[in-house]
């Protein structure tokens, strides 16, 4: 062997060694100590083959930490909530994506997969406890909307009380609202006052505002009345906020629901329950907002539907359920 060639193989062999080990040595030793930043390394794999490893941690408020999230073996997604709108995207097998925050405030933070992953993708979700000075973690807090639900007698599992499927507003079936034609007419209308009540519409079904307005309005058409409900349900939406909820939907909702609601996404035929087809109109017709709301915080029960109030904000809860509501009521057709 010439000089020419130990020299080239010496290369080579510090090409495919030295500086791999010299990257890892500074990846995940002198990194972390130089900056003073705590970090985190956390293996996403499967649910079937442990989920998040760890699954949890505690954290100081305060401190900053950084987050390294490694795929091992499909491609998963990977967001932070609720209310700190991290979402680092997909993460493909083999490859890293990391995040660095400071957490102000004391509480508790889900990171979980936005991307579906497995047929028990819902499993795949962690826990980060943020600990105030005196090490306590704050009470959870009560969703003022659910306990509303609570002292009403509302069990938003009964299809009786929130509108299921098995109560179908049928006379709606064929009918396509829009809330654009509906801007335009609800100016010749008389609207009863609670119909511009958003609490009130919150709280009752879009049957019973129709029956209001018809009793103020007899001698308006169907089309119109319908038209002026699907308005006073999506006035108070804006675009940006669709749009954010409408990609909260694609990536946590669709998989089940349907990209468009028609409950027909690639696990429909896998749930517990078959999925709610958000884009039937006829059941929407008798569906309430603060249930849907209520519904989406807190899961489903007896379904494979999982809480969301550990993910979302309350806002964006809302905006998830305007978004819902979108499906149906916002036909553009003259």
């Amino acid at each position: 062997m010439d000089k020419r060639e130990l020299l080239a193989r010496i290369s080579l062999a510090l090409i495919l060694v030295v500086m791999p080990v010299g990257f890892f040595i500074y990846q995940y030793v002198l990194r972390p100590a130089i900056s003073g930043v705590r970090v985190i390394d956390i293996r996403a794999v499967a649910p079937e083959a442990g989920g998040f490893q760890p699954d949890s941690m505690q954290v100081q408020a305060g401190e900053t930490v950084t987050l390294r999230f490694h795929a091992e073996d499909v491609t998963h997604g990977i967001a932070i909530g609720p209310g700190l709108g991290i979402d680092l995207g997909e993460i493909d097998p083999g490859h890293m994506k990391e995040v660095t925050l400071t957490f102000d405030e004391g509480g508790t933070y889900t990171f979980y997969c936005n991307t579906w992953c497995s047929p028990n993708h819902w499993r795949m979700r962690g826990v980060i406890e943020v600990r105030d000075v005196s090490n306590t973690i704050p009470a959870a807090q009560h969703d003022p909307v659910i306990d509303k639900l609570t002292a009403e007698g509302v069990d938003i599992d009964d299809t009786v009380h929130n509108g299921g499927q098995s109560n179908r507003s049928q006379e709606m079936d064929n009918i396509q609202p829009s809330a654009q034609r509906g801007a335009a007419v609800i100016s010749q209308l008389i609207v009863p006052p609670e119909l511009k009540d958003l609490d009130w519409r919150r709280s009752h079904f879009p049957q019973e505002a129709m029956a209001l307005l018809l009793v103020a309005n007899s001698n308006a058409s169907t089309s119109d009345l319908v038209d002026a409900v699907a308005y006073l349900w999506t006035e108070n939406t804006g675009s940006q906020t669709l749009a954010s909820a409408s990609s909260l939907y694609s990536k946590n909702c669709a998989a089940c629901h349907g990209q468009t609601g028609g409950a027909d996404g690639p696990m429909a035929d896998q749930t517990a329950v078959k999925p709610i087809a958000f884009s039937d109109l006829a059941y929407m017709w008798l569906r309430r907002d603060d249930v849907l709301y209520a519904k989406i915080r807190r899961g489903g029960m007896g379904t494979d539907m999982p809480n969301f109030g550990t993910l979302f904000t309350p806002d964006e809860t809302w905006a998830l359920v305007n978004y819902l509501r979108s499906l149906t009521l916002t036909s553009s057709n003259p």
